[in-house]
């Protein structure tokens, strides 16, 4: 994560300063789920089977027979209540120490560390898009742009902001000017 106090010099600027991140944020989701395009391509033509039940959660409706999916669905939501420990996690990760290991080698605990971390942007991603759509609406509903302050970035929660004086004076307009005149 970011920084979590931000100071801006007008609202104008932290609503550029959040539309960037928005785009960053975009930009790496993009890129990260290319990766993962590729890692389930390369897992069909390796013909792992630990990514078949994978693929059928990301695909259910692509399957052949509804009714033995339906069955199969019955059967893994059995297996995951018991697969599951009492914190709710799945038997295939471990805890040792301040560490959550997954318990094999492959690509499937890599991909689900990346489809964890995708659920994680796109939430920080929606998050950041209702901050810019509420600093228009107030710049909508008559607040000065140019206040400046200071805006502290909570992880699951509302983006607070305190204004501040600014403390850069602003000077009044003035022209100056040299000048030269040539002598004879």
């Amino acid at each position: 994560m970011n920084q979590k106090i931000i100071r801006f010099e007008s609202i104008l600027d932290l609503q550029k300063s959040v539309d960037n991140r928005i785009k960053d944020l975009n930009n790496k989701i993009d890129l990260q789920s290319k990766l993962v395009g590729d890692k389930i391509r390369d897992g069909e033509q390796n013909n792992a089977e630990e990514l078949s039940d994978l693929k059928e959660k990301l695909n259910p409706a692509n399957s052949k027979d509804k009714k033995s999916n339906d069955k199969k669905s019955k059967d893994k939501k059995t297996t995951n209540k018991k697969k599951k420990s009492k914190k709710g996690q799945l038997e295939n990760w471990i805890d040792y120490e301040s560490l959550h290991l997954y318990n094999g080698v492959g690509t499937r605990g890599e991909l689900e560390l990346y489809f964890k971390s995708l659920e994680e942007m796109k939430t920080e991603s929606e998050r950041l898009t209702n901050t810019r759509d509420s600093l228009e609406q107030l710049m909508k509903s008559g607040i000065k742009k140019e206040l400046s302050g200071i805006g502290y970035e909570q992880d699951n929660g509302p983006y607070e902001m305190a204004f501040t004086k600014s403390d850069s004076k602003r000077e009044k307009f003035s022209f100056k000017s040299i000048l030269t005149v040539g002598c004879e």
